[in-house]
């Protein structure tokens, strides 16, 4: 008995161990797909969250829970540039190490908008607030507009 109660402990420190000192590998934003390779997900993230503004959480036509946003007038080019060379390939919203979306690009997408949405059952609803209290957090903060 005294050794599962002690095995018990030891397995609780670990875990407690872990979620104190898990460190992010990916910045959360949009990266390049590369289809076909163990580690599809590009090494540089194409944008980033701290270049999105206007932040809105949405609704779709079936009403489920969309994030829609802008890239910063600073990085439009970049996310320009991105989006047409990915035409016919896919591009990935990264958060906290997972890949939320990753629509295939069918256009350069010149206005710098994007819609994150989640195929997969991920909780758009809590991402969104999250990325809201990381924007009131740092130095560059994106505006929420209201519906």
């Amino acid at each position: 008995m005294k050794t599962i109660y002690l095995s018990l402990v030891g397995l609780s420190l670990a875990l407690i161990s872990y979620s104190q000192t898990y460190t992010p590998q990916k910045e959360n934003g949009w990266y390049h797909i590369i289809d076909g390779q163990q580690d599809s997900i590009s090494c540089e993230p194409i944008v980033t969250v701290a270049d999105f503004t206007d932040l809105r959480l949405v609704y779709d036509s079936f009403g489920q829970p969309v994030i829609s946003g802008r890239v910063s007038k600073s990085k439009l080019g970049k996310w320009t540039d991105a989006t047409e060379k990915s035409i016919g390939k896919r591009i990935g919203f990264v958060f906290n190490d997972t890949v939320i979306t990753a629509p295939q690009v069918n256009a350069r997408i010149d206005s710098g908008n994007f819609q994150i949405s989640a195929p997969q059952g991920h909780d758009l609803k809590r991402i969104y607030l999250q990325l809201t209290s990381h924007s009131q957090r740092c130095q560059h903060p994106f505006r929420q507009r209201k519906n």
